[in-house]
């Protein structure tokens, strides 16, 4: 672990005639050398007006007196629009910004910026802090150097006067705003800009990104190694949709549902719904055909699903489904070279719940939303609100209990109350 010090070069560096000391950067290199601080680069940046002070600050820490490498020093004159106008704040964090990209290039794992608060105009002192506030400096420590003839009983000289502690608060509620909007990856992106070490918080939002776009296996991958770390419904819950169980989908379809709807995304909401009665269709008719899968394409073998319907209950699904007539009065179109429709998938399910009425009426309720949905997915045309969200969500609510062990509370919403929970102890004690 290394200090990389910068600092803007004041009027009285690097010795004061006002006080007869040391100014505040040789001030501060003594303090690092005695908190046994390894000083590897120092970086000054100077006005046209200060050149020749960094130039005599820069031969000073070379001297005998404090002893540093002379290839370790390095002078950068600011821009000329600074020395034309050293107190616009602006300007002068624009050139520290500089100095921090500069210092950056000698930064190693575990290092830290040594920010000097104390040399140059107030607006070149200030802006230390500010691009330490806004994280431009995550690793990072603001230094303050008193007027030696001003120091009071029970104070020190030098002094830290990091914002960090602030930040640090604002960043919390980031991610925490981020985790409520489901939208974990930008708080892993957050979490990563913070410079925190917290594997346990990064690996749970990495499962809970994975998990939320249907990627199983990499959220199974993602919470193997926290399985002594987190609660165990999660690696529970992530097994049973890793191994295809398809009520368990059904279940996770509905919550991501209620997620787009919480987010007012519509368009996504009604496809989700889509695909909430379509894996709940698959469901009904292979465990009524005693299939482990339906073909859901026309490339899918579908003999079998055939045959399974031409000899089911000895021909009497078949001939059910020849005299079967849709809504408008039509006849089924029974098609054998291919896979299965959503009409003809509807017209297995009513007839294999033809004891459960009630399943069957919550089901066709659920076509009523299929216009809005095909709007949006064949003429990209948005949904802005959807008037009956209510009785959608009581349809698919009623439908999930006939079917499910219903829980109502969204895993999601366990799951962002956990991550919620690490942030308040892993983050707030580092600060």
């Amino acid at each position: 672990m290394a200090s990389i010090l910068l600092s803007f070069v004041g009027q009285q560096d690097p010795f004061s005639e006002h006080t007869n000391k040391e100014g505040s950067i040789v001030t501060l290199v003594r303090h690092l050398w005695e908190k046994q601080c390894e000083i590897k680069r120092v970086v000054l940046l100077h006005t046209q007006n200060t050149q020749q002070g960094a130039e005599d600050t820069k031969e000073w820490l070379e001297s005998e007196a404090v002893k540093l490498a002379n290839n370790c020093i390095e002078l950068i004159p600011v821009s000329n629009a600074l020395s034309r106008d050293p107190v616009n704040l602006l300007l002068a964090v624009n050139e520290a910004r500089k100095g921090i990209e500069r210092g950056l290039e000698y930064f190693s794992k575990g290092d830290k910026l040594e920010f000097n608060a104390s040399s140059g105009t107030p607006v070149m002192k200030s802006a230390w802090t500010v691009l330490q506030a806004a994280g431009y400096a995550p690793h990072s420590s603001v230094w303050q150097v008193r007027n030696p003839q001003q120091v009071q009983s029970g104070q020190t000289r030098v002094f830290e006067t990091n914002v960090d502690t602030f930040k640090r608060e604002f960043d919390v509620k980031v991610i925490q705003r981020q985790i409520r909007d489901y939208n974990y990856s930008g708080a892993l992106v957050t979490l990563s800009e913070t410079g925190l070490d917290a594997p346990v918080m990064e690996g749970l939002l990495n499962y809970a990104q994975c998990r939320i776009s249907f990627d199983f296996q990499r959220a199974h991958t993602f919470i193997q190694p926290l399985r002594d770390f987190v609660d165990d419904r999660w690696i529970k819950q992530i097994a049973a949709l890793r191994q295809k169980d398809q009520r368990a989908l059904v279940r996770e379809i509905y919550f991501n549902a209620l997620i787009k709807l919480n987010n007012q995304n519509y368009s996504e909401f009604l496809i989700f719904v889509s695909g909430f009665q379509e894996r709940l269709l698959w469901i009904l008719v292979s465990e009524g055909l005693g299939l482990k899968r339906i073909p859901q394409s026309p490339q899918s073998k579908s003999a079998e699903f055939w045959q399974k319907i031409n000899h089911c209950d000895s021909g009497a699904l078949l001939d059910y489904l020849e005299n079967y007539r849709l809504d408008n009065g039509r006849v089924l179109r029974l098609e054998h070279d291919k896979a299965p429709s959503r009409l003809l998938l509807k017209a297995l399910a009513r007839y294999f719940l033809q004891e459960n009425v009630s399943l069957v009426n919550l089901i066709a309720r659920l076509d009523d939303i299929g216009g809005d949905r095909n709007t949006f997915v064949h003429q990209f045309e948005g949904v802005s609100e959807i008037a009956n969200q209510a009785e959608i969500q009581a349809t698919l609510r009623n439908i999930l209990k006939q079917i499910h062990n219903y829980n109502p509370t969204n895993p999601f919403d366990t799951l962002n109350q956990n991550l919620c929970d690490l942030l308040d102890k892993f983050l707030r004690p580092l600060t």
